[in-house]
């Protein structure tokens, strides 16, 4: 009983874990310490793109790292 609520524990921390890793790096983004906005929506969308593959690279290397 105590490995099942153990692991039932582990993994809703990990849970919070991610989505705290995913908020910080999200308000991080969001800073201004990157180039000036464009107005381009060419230029809007190859940054969204880069964003999202970021973001999709983390993840997978979370996944690696979990074990």
């Amino acid at each position: 009983m105590d490995r099942i609520f153990s692991m039932i524990v582990n993994r809703v921390i990990m849970r919070l874990v991610h989505r705290g890793v995913d908020a910080g790096i999200n308000a991080a983004s969001r800073g201004n310490s990157g180039p000036p906005q464009t107005d381009d929506p060419q230029a809007r969308a190859a940054q969204r793109r880069t964003t999202q593959q970021a973001r999709q690279t983390m993840r997978i290397a979370r996944r690696f790292t979990r074990f």
